[in-house]
């Protein structure tokens, strides 16, 4: 009898070992399938919440739906057929947010204007990955802010499933509002579901069994309370205009006007760091990493992430990033591209399936993300503290690693928390006898300057 879990001919599952090599990084079918679907879950709200933001820039939201699947579904299987990395790819909410509030409502700026902006951006990290800066910036990253990175990836990505849960809010000004934390928040169907979550997430992560069940029992609990990802209205989710009305809609006209420029770097560097913390923090601690704490594969990784940007850009839809949700599906046992591939099918499938069944999305809240997502962020903070990790490091260290963590959850902004890391080293660097690489001063100098607009923005 066939030794096979998955219902696969033998020769091709194989031959699909073999391309992923997963004897190599210690994983199995059943594991990377289950970790696709987990970061599938993870992320499934994004196809909800972005085209509902970049509709109020006044983009169709049947097109940016469009777009957002298309872009997010294609440079996910990318991510995972040609670079053989675990990460999905798929617009960020920082970034959509930006491109609408900032870009469009304050600078006054058209959608169409903005998306051009959009792909300047991605053409620079383009143009920086073929030179190859931005692997050279990477590399020569001090381990102390390495373990840092690490850290804040961790509590970002719990902070991300509390604002799914409505358990935090945002001032306008970005900043965490911690008058509007309450009893009634704590204790609201939102705060019900994630408690379900977590609570049995814990259990079984206790119990060294795979905690993405939790995520499961999230969406039984979320439909016996009747809870719904977005709030019922009289108008179909999905709207019934052209799904490539904002294909093809770059707009150049301001190319030479100086104020382009100011969104084309903030977009820049929003991507320059969000790729920064995934590949350093997500995959510390995993076999995803060699001995010398590099990521194999990673200047395809960054290539792919560019030309997202840039391909997004062109379908109709703000800068996609190196998801961090994706932290999920790794957490989960995902070590190859083949938990991307998995990933990339079901966005496919279930946002075509949308498009025919047009609330087929709400069927699963995005606060059942929540409570897994609260744990892993968990593990991860809690790996990059571990005393075979810190080992080695200094108070300063330890104490940039504390600032950046309450940047990141008192701004739901992980670009101003590695910019304040990097402004960080990059001071110390003038410190005597640090030893640190020759190309640490050419990046520290870069990053630090695009750090500034970071918070300036």
């Amino acid at each position: 009898m066939s030794r096979m879990t998955l219902p696969m001919p033998q020769n091709i599952a194989d031959r699909v070992a073999r391309y992923f090599k997963f004897e190599q990084y210690g994983t199995n079918f059943s594991t990377e399938m289950l970790a696709g679907f987990s970061t599938y879950l993870s992320l499934l709200y994004i196809f909800i919440v972005n085209p509902a933001i970049l509709a109020q820039a006044g983009i169709d939201p049947q097109s940016a739906l469009f777009a957002t699947a298309v872009a997010a579904s294609l440079a996910t299987l990318a991510m995972g057929l040609w670079a053989n990395l675990p990460f999905a790819v798929a617009p960020g909410l920082t970034m959509n947010s930006y491109f609408v509030f900032v870009v469009c409502h304050q600078m006054g700026f058209t959608w169409q204007q903005a998306l051009a902006a959009v792909f300047m951006s991605g053409v620079i990290c383009l143009i920086l990955t073929a030179l190859p800066v931005r692997q050279a910036i990477i590399d020569s990253i001090p381990i102390g802010l390495k373990r840092a990175i690490t850290a804040t990836i961790g509590i970002f990505v719990a902070t991300i499933g509390l604002y799914l849960a409505k358990l935090i809010t945002f001032m306008p000004s970005g900043w965490i509002d911690f008058t509007a934390i309450g009893t009634q928040q704590l204790a609201s169907p939102l705060a019900i579901v994630l408690y379900a979550g977590l609570a049995v997430s814990v259990v079984l992560g206790w119990k060294r069994l795979n905690f993405h069940a939790g995520m499961l029992v999230a969406i039984i609990v979320a439909a016996i309370t009747h809870h719904q990802i977005v709030p019922p209205s009289d108008e179909p989710l999905i709207a019934s205009g052209n799904v490539l009305a904002s294909f093809g809609q770059l707009d150049f006209s301001v190319f030479f006007h100086s104020e382009f420029w100011v969104p084309v770097l903030v977009f820049f560097v929003l991507c320059f760091f969000e790729g920064i913390g995934g590949f350093i923090g997500m995959t510390t601690n995993t076999s995803i990493q060699d001995k010398d704490g590099n990521v194999p594969n990673m200047t395809k990784g960054l290539w792919v992430d560019g030309a997202a940007t840039v391909g997004g850009s062109v379908l109709g839809t703000s800068s996609l990033i190196i998801f961090v949700e994706s932290a999920v599906g790794i957490r989960a046992g995902g070590r190859t591209g083949f938990t991307a591939v998995v990933c990339a099918l079901l966005m496919a499938l279930g946002v075509w399936a949308s498009f025919y069944f047009s609330s087929i999305l709400t069927l699963v809240p995005a606060t059942a993300s929540a409570g897994v997502l609260i744990y892993v962020g968990y593990l991860i903070a809690s790996g990059a503290v571990e005393s075979r990790n810190v080992d080695g490091l200094t108070y300063f260290d330890l104490g940039v690693a504390l600032v950046m963590s309450l940047i990141a959850l008192g701004t739901f902004s992980l670009d101003k928390s590695l910019a304040f890391g990097i402004w960080a080293y990059f001071l110390r660097s003038f410190v005597p006898n640090r030893g640190q690489k020759p190309a640490w001063w050419l990046g520290a100098i870069a990053l630090a300057l695009t750090a500034a607009v970071a918070f300036s923005r």
